[in-house]
């Protein structure tokens, strides 16, 4: 029989009471060592993952690996209990994590680091496997990569290899970054025409799209180079003239006022800003969480916030492997 939302949401609901509480993440921010920390953590619903992590990792590496094991076998667990249109919306957010992987990969190629320093930064939730992930770490450069990645016919593989060769011409990190999110959503919005899904979903989309563009405007604001072909079109209340007024010499951002991301004008730097489009987005996703009951609202509330348990995890972890102090680890925290 088809999984109706009804028994979707039922059952992430049941992993959203399993998220790491307030209390955890103190206990883990008042460990005295990366050891503490550890021990910490196998006393949380990671324990199996770390367990099985430990076995063949160690250090760091093994808490990259537990988070990133977890991760991928709760989403994995909620593609198992869905089918039909839902399951296919599942499957469209969790290729937004692909997106991340294949930037990762750009990330550690164009900064010339090794596959063991990136390998951490993956999480191979999507259809991109991580056999397929290593083998592009590994490769010698950014072609070889996107090589490796067409053998598999991944749905981003003609995107990827397209980002590249236009990389290969200007060795625009971000250029290569904004392809990816181009194709992305174009891919999509396409499947969504043939799947049934509510408005409000769509539109939550849209304003993913409004906050890469604005994350964009900030990063080459006042840059004569800067291009309006940077803009990605999809979006709902980030216009193309609006995204040129931005990025201009001397452009300011006082038409986001009479936005939803409005908080972004009085940002004092693109960290604080990056924080207020996620606070937005997490707004939005908590709303649809509401207005959908009976909808993908829930999965995707659920999965920002998986996500940023992992971030905020893997920020504590590194925080106690190199001794950052705690004051500066409870600052960073509450920007992750």
């Amino acid at each position: 029989m088809p999984s109706s939302y009804a028994y979707i949401n039922a059952r992430v609901r049941a992993l959203k009471a399993s998220l790491l509480s307030p209390e955890a993440y103190n206990n883990l921010l008042a460990t005295s060592s990366f050891s503490a920390f550890t021990n910490e953590l196998a006393q949380s619903p990671y324990v199996h993952a770390l367990e099985e992590a430990e076995a063949t990792h160690k250090g760091l590496a093994a808490v990259d690996q537990a988070i990133a094991s977890n991760f991928d076998a709760v989403t994995h667990k909620i593609l198992r209990f869905s089918d039909g249109d839902p399951q296919t919306l599942v499957g469209l957010l969790l290729l937004r994590f692909d997106l991340n992987n294949l930037k990762a990969v750009a990330r550690a190629k164009h900064a010339g680091r090794g596959a063991e320093d990136a390998s951490g930064s993956l999480m191979t939730v999507g259809e991109l496997k991580q056999a397929t992930a290593e083998r592009m770490l590994e490769a010698a450069d950014l072609p070889s990569a996107a090589q490796a990645l067409a053998v598999t016919k991944h749905p981003l593989s003609r995107a990827f290899s397209r980002a590249v060769r236009s990389y290969a011409s200007d060795s625009s990190l971000l250029g290569l970054e904004l392809t990816l999110d181009r194709n992305y959503y174009q891919s999509l919005f396409k499947a969504l025409d043939t799947t049934d899904h509510s408005r409000d979903f769509a539109r939550y989309l849209k304003r993913e799209i409004d906050a890469t563009n604005i994350r964009t405007a900030l990063k080459v604001r006042g840059n004569d180079s800067a291009s309006t072909d940077l803009f990605i079109r999809g979006g709902k209340e980030v216009s193309a003239e609006m995204f040129a007024n931005f990025i201009r010499e001397g452009g300011n951002l006082q038409e986001l006022s009479s936005t939803s991301f409005a908080e972004v004008v009085d940002a004092a730097n693109l960290s604080e800003a990056e924080a207020v489009l996620r606070e937005s987005l997490d707004a939005s996703a908590h709303q649809l969480y509401f207005k959908e009951p009976l909808g993908i609202g829930v999965v995707v509330y659920y999965l920002r916030l998986k996500e940023a348990e992992t971030a905020r995890l893997r920020l504590l972890a590194r925080g106690k492997f190199y001794g950052v102090p705690n004051a500066q680890l409870e600052k960073e925290l509450g920007r992750a």
